[in-house]
C-alpha cells in the first residue's frame, strides 16, 4: 500500500512543509511593518497600489495614492492599507491580503512540491508569479472602477467571490499547464 501512496504522501508532505516555511517567513515580515511604532504598509503591498495607480491611467484616470493611509483614520485593526483615489473618488485600500503573496506562494509551493526539471521550474516560477501579479493588479483595478463608477454597489460580492475566483482560477490554469506541459515529467505508461 505504502508504494501506491508514497509520491502522493511525498508530494503532500512537500507541499505543506514549503507552503508552512513561507507562510510563516511571510508572517513574519508583515508582523515587522504592523508593529512598529507607526505602523507602515509593507513595500510589496505599497509596490502592489502603485501599480494599480500606474495601471487606472490606461482607463483615463487621474490617480492619486496615499500612503500609509490607515495613519489617517481611527480604527481598531491592526491593517495597514495604502488607499487609491480616481480622478477625485476614493477607489479601493490596498491592504496585505490585496498583495497577492499568499497566492504566490501557493503556486509556488505547488510547483516545488510536484517537481520537474530545473530549468524548467527556474522559468516558469517567475513567469508563474508575474502571470499572478498582474491578474491581480488587473482584479484590483476592476474592484477601484466598481467603486469608482457604481459607488460601491455589488463591491462586497465581487471581492469576495467574483475576483477572488478569478485569482484561483489564473493559480488553477498554471497548475494544469505546469503538470501537463512545462514539468519536464514524463508520463508512466500503465502495461
Amino acid at each position: 500500500m505504502w508504494k501506491d501512496f508514497k509520491p502522493t504522501i511525498l508530494f503532500l508532505v512537500k507541499f505543506f512543509a514549503i507552503y508552512g516555511i513561507l507562510s510563516f517567513a511571510y508572517g513574519k515580515y508583515i508582523n515587522h511593518y504592523d508593529s512598529l511604532e507607526d505602523p507602515k504598509t509593507d513595500p510589496i503591498t505599497s509596490f502592489v497600489a502603485f501599480n494599480c495607480t500606474n495601471s487606472s491611467t490606461i482607463f483615463g484616470y487621474e490617480p492619486l495614492i496615499i500612503r500609509d493611509d490607515h495613519l489617517n483614520t481611527k480604527s481598531e485593526s491592526e491593517q495597514t492599507f495604502d488607499s487609491i483615489w480616481l480622478s477625485g473618488k476614493y477607489a479601493i485600500s490596498v491592504e496585505e491580503g490585496c498583495n497577492g503573496i499568499n497566492i504566490m506562494i501557493l503556486f509556488l509551493a505547488f510547483i516545488i512540491a510536484f517537481g520537474g526539471k530545473l530549468l524548467n521550474t527556474l522559468v516558469f516560477i517567475p513567469f508563474g508569479i508575474l502571470f499572478i501579479h498582474a491578474s491581480n493588479i488587473g482584479r484590483l483595478m476592476l474592484l477601484a472602477l466598481i467603486n469608482v463608477k457604481f459607488e460601491g454597489q455589488a463591491f462586497h460580492f465581487f471581492h469576495k467571490f467574483g475576483f477572488t475566483a478569478i485569482i484561483y482560477l489564473s493559480i488553477l490554469f498554471l497548475w494544469y499547464l505546469w503538470v501537463k506541459k512545462y514539468s519536464g515529467k514524463t508520463k508512466v505508461k500503465k502495461a
